[in-house]
């Protein structure tokens, strides 16, 4: 059985996108997203790992991904299975958590990495057949917050989490800049250089704050970037140039790699 891959997104709701994959027995590599993510598996099951510790997500619960949350999510012994997963704006996000617990500086993300909850499982399936369906956009952006409110409802309002990338003050910076310039093809002595410390401080601060080495994270930015591009209609050759690889085959291998997608697939989903 060949996987399929679908995804969505539409101009009037630019807070959300949407990837609904069936039949997939590839894994992905660790990586992270910077939407705040929700996730449901609507046949067999799939093994995320987040923080180190590796959850079994069945039919009937979902799960919650922080941004930039590093996580990969995985088929058990090649079993083929079926998942949704939405990608939301985190500002967004924020306005909803304000209009339910009040003010806050910055979106929370729910506290539990899986939530069991038969009726959000239902309403989330529910609200992926309606997104990808020809309904109103209106009633679409409605029941989009609606679900985001019974969501965060059901989950809490998360207390305040401790920022740990303020640990060493450099790796936000670093992050940014990296984010900033993915198509540059900077060595770790170069951006230890450049922030004035040791490439093994470097290392070792940016790894354990981040939860990827500099190099990892750079290519995981290099694929948000790619993402975005290919939203765009933009030729695969010309994002891969674009975007800092050396050649179309090693864009294509990092891309399938991230996503357990090809570029192609990916664009083709968003009908480019």
């Amino acid at each position: 059985m060949n996987a399929t891959h679908t995804f969505w997104s539409d101009p009037a709701l630019p807070f959300v996108n949407m990837r609904r994959t069936l039949g997939s027995v590839e894994a992905y590599t660790a990586h992270s997203h910077p939407e705040f993510c929700v996730g449901a598996v609507t046949e067999g099951v799939t093994l995320t790992t987040v923080r180190g510790t590796t959850h079994a997500l069945f039919p009937g619960s979902l799960v919650l991904i922080a941004p930039e949350e590093v996580h990969s999510c995985n088929p058990r012994a090649g079993v083929p299975r079926s998942y949704l997963m939405a990608y939301l704006d985190v500002p967004w996000c924020r306005s909803i958590q304000e209009a339910l617990f009040g003010p806050r500086e910055r979106f929370t993300p729910p506290a539990p990495v899986l939530l069991e909850n038969e009726p959000l499982f239902s309403a989330f399936v529910e609200l992926a057949q309606l997104l990808a369906s020809d309904a109103p956009t209106r009633e679409k952006g409605a029941r989009m917050t609606r679900f985001c409110g019974d969501l965060f409802a059901a989950a809490g309002d998360p207390a305040a989490v401790p920022d740990h990338t303020t640990a060493d003050g450099i790796i936000p910076e670093v992050k940014s800049y990296l984010a900033r310039h993915p198509e540059r093809n900077i060595t770790l002595d170069e951006l230890a250089a450049a922030f004035r410390c040791t490439p093994c401080h470097l290392l070792r601060s940016f790894k354990k704050i981040v939860g990827l080495p500099p190099h990892a994270f750079l290519l995981n930015a290099r694929i948000e970037r790619a993402k975005q591009l290919l939203r765009d209609g933009v030729p695969v050759a010309r994002v891969a140039q674009e975007t800092g690889f050396a050649d179309q085959s090693h864009f294509h291998r990092v891309f399938r790699r991230t996503l357990a997608a090809t570029p192609r697939q990916y664009r083709h989903g968003f009908g480019k």
